[in-house]
């Protein structure tokens, strides 16, 4: 296809050819006879005007030539930047391109889904804009650095949130790229690794629990015998003697006894919480048994409501274990909440069921909330609590393949949802 500059100069060939030909018919028709002069004359006018015809065809061609190169070149480089495009379209991990003031210039599909919001929504705004408020001086000081040619290398661990709140963990490598002729831009590349984060946690959790079932194991079966022979002898010397003071004495002993007794069983139920037996069983009956047994705990101001619904959920569980971790919740619950409501819910959830524990106590602070099931953690009075009421339950739960989650709020109480699925499922215990 000829280009504008190629019809120019055909044109002006074909309006000079035009004028040539004029020329030769004019000197012609003028020509009666041959004359040497004015044929020379002729050719003095006219060779000029052929040669100059003869080089804007050499031109000509030339230019053609030269525009089909260049035609060729920019299909070449469109095509580059297609497949440059396409790759970058289809890698697997978010593509981040920020200027140096971390204005986001572009993003892939894999960037929209890491953070869960729409191109528009991430293009022209800043990248801090999707870094929690916590992390905000380390991903500004990581940005800072790069551009100045720093921590080239490094597998940066940063924290993004989503358009709904959610935190995912990402591992990010960047590179700084200084074009000649335009500003210099960073480009992010970042991975999601919140699933892996979160096997690694429960890989380390499990181990960590494991090693302590082992020694509350070893602590429980070494304290029983000197507890049974402190029981036994108790019971020997009150047998024995009449003294009313002393009798009072031995009656202490044989609390203590039971007191201690009582935590080596928690320490060994931690420990070994066995295998489950798991039966069909109606959870709304269950449930409300838990809630009767748990009454004693409940204190005159605090209202009890509870949202069964009206028809049966049967699900198969172990029985005495889910009714344990029931009854631990409600006591919990009733412990926390002086005055005021708590509410027990029973959900079917198709495949799994929920029953979620509300009060409107005072509420755990979130750096308690962490720890909630940690063995031996507590936040009771020394003596009121062993700090395994959770931690059992969580191990009784986990053996059914669910779980147990919590949220709360200082001054307006807390809720933990025991989550269970309907059939049983093969699960190595914990601990």
């Amino acid at each position: 296809m000829l280009s504008g500059g190629a019809i120019a100069i055909w044109a002006v060939i074909g309006g000079l050819g035009i004028l040539f030909g004029v020329f030769a018919v004019a000197i012609a028709l003028q020509a009666a006879t041959f004359d040497v002069m004015r044929w020379l004359l002729a050719l003095a006018i006219e060779a000029p005007l052929a040669g100059g015809i003869i080089a804007l065809i050499r031109y000509s061609r030339v230019l053609t030539r030269t525009t089909a190169a260049g035609e060729a070149a920019s299909s070449a480089l469109a095509n580059s930047e297609a497949k440059y495009r396409e790759l970058i379209a289809s890698a697997p991990d978010g593509i981040f391109v920020l200027d140096p003031q971390a204005k986001v210039l572009d993003v892939n599909e894999a960037g929209e889904t890491l953070l869960g919001r729409e191109r528009g929504d991430i293009v022209g705004h800043s990248f801090m804009e999707f870094v929690p408020t916590d992390r905000l001086a380390s991903a500004h000081g990581y940005l800072d650095d790069r551009l100045r040619g720093f921590r080239a290398t490094e597998l940066y661990e940063a924290t993004f949130s989503t358009a709904k709140g959610k935190r995912v963990h990402v591992q990010l490598r960047s590179q700084v790229v200084r074009p000649a002729d335009a500003d210099s831009y960073v480009v992010y590349i970042v991975r999601d690794v919140t699933d892996q984060r979160e096997a690694q946690r429960q890989l380390l959790e499990s181990e960590r629990w494991a090693s302590m079932g082992r020694l509350a194991s070893f602590v429980a079966h070494e304290i029983n015998t000197p507890l049974t022979n402190i029981s036994l002898l108790t019971a020997s010397i009150a047998r024995r003697v009449s003294d009313a003071e002393v009798q009072e004495r031995l009656k202490k002993i044989a609390a203590q006894g039971r007191i201690a007794a009582s935590i080596t069983a928690e320490l060994l139920k931690f420990a070994r919480p066995g295998a489950i037996n798991p039966v069909e069983t109606n959870l709304t009956d269950l449930v409300r048994e838990a809630v009767e047994q748990a009454e004693a705990f409940r204190k005159p101001g605090v209202e009890v409501r509870t949202e069964l619904g009206s028809e049966p959920v049967v699900c198969t569980v172990d029985p005495l274990r889910i009714h344990e971790v029931l009854v631990n919740l409600l006591k919990n619950a009733f412990e926390a909440t002086a005055n005021g409501r708590i509410r027990v819910r029973l959900e079917d959830r198709g495949p799994s069921v929920a029953v979620s524990v509300s009060d409107t106590g005072t509420g755990i602070r979130p750096e308690v909330q962490q720890r909630l099931f940690e063995a031996f953690y507590t936040t009771k009075k020394k003596g009121e609590g062993t700090g395994l009421g959770l931690a059992i339950s969580r191990n009784f739960v986990a053996s059914h393949g669910g779980d147990i989650t919590v949220t709360s709020e200082v001054g307006k109480g807390s809720t933990f949802t025991v989550f269970l699925p309907k059939q049983p499922v093969s699960v190595t215990t914990p601990a």
